[in-house]
């Protein structure tokens, strides 16, 4: 059985304060955090966002994979540390760059849609620990911030290994 293709993308997040509030669940942002927030954007963005397209060699589908390395989730336990409340935002700020980056990739995520995560098979598991990654049979991966999801978009609760446990899931089992 033939491995999956791992290709490197080139993720452009864009930073959108109204997506980001929603994410974050604030009515409005201090200029004074949004100033903190530049350098660490635009280091995660240079060296810390990781995308990927895996594509299945059967021709049964691709999928993205982008996620935040170690390093910023430990600036963010850091940043947690010395201040809950900017570690809830920074907290929020790593997420708004992997779903934007999610969307830039996957443009009906920018319609509201879901990023359903498929269920990995032996071949998704190899990829990652090829790529230094551990699944976990919850649904999730050994980074706090992360997306697996079908490239091009395939659906929604129907595609999805978290459908059960999801509260937004339409499709949960009886």
């Amino acid at each position: 059985m033939a491995k999956f293709e791992i290709n490197p993308l080139t993720p452009k997040p864009e930073f959108d304060i109204i997506y980001y509030m929603e994410i974050a669940g604030e009515s409005r942002i201090e200029q004074d955090i949004m100033d903190e927030f530049e350098p660490f954007w635009d280091k995660w963005t240079k060296n810390n966002l990781k995308a990927y397209e895996i594509v299945n060699p059967d021709g049964e589908g691709k999928f993205v994979l982008i996620y935040l390395d170690q390093e910023v989730d430990d600036n963010i336990e850091g940043i947690w540390q010395d201040s809950p409340t900017h570690g809830l935002l920074f907290h929020a700020l790593a997420i708004t760059m992997v779903m934007s980056t999610a969307q830039g990739f996957v443009p009906e995520l920018n319609a509201g849609q879901c990023a359903p995560l498929p269920r990995p098979g032996d071949r998704m598991l190899d990829v990652f620990k090829e790529l230094g990654l551990t699944w976990n049979q919850e649904g999730t991966v050994n980074r706090k911030y992360a997306v697996l999801t079908p490239y091009p978009y395939n659906g929604g609760c129907e595609v999805c290994y978290m459908s059960d446990n999801c509260p937004k899931s339409t499709v949960k089992s009886q």
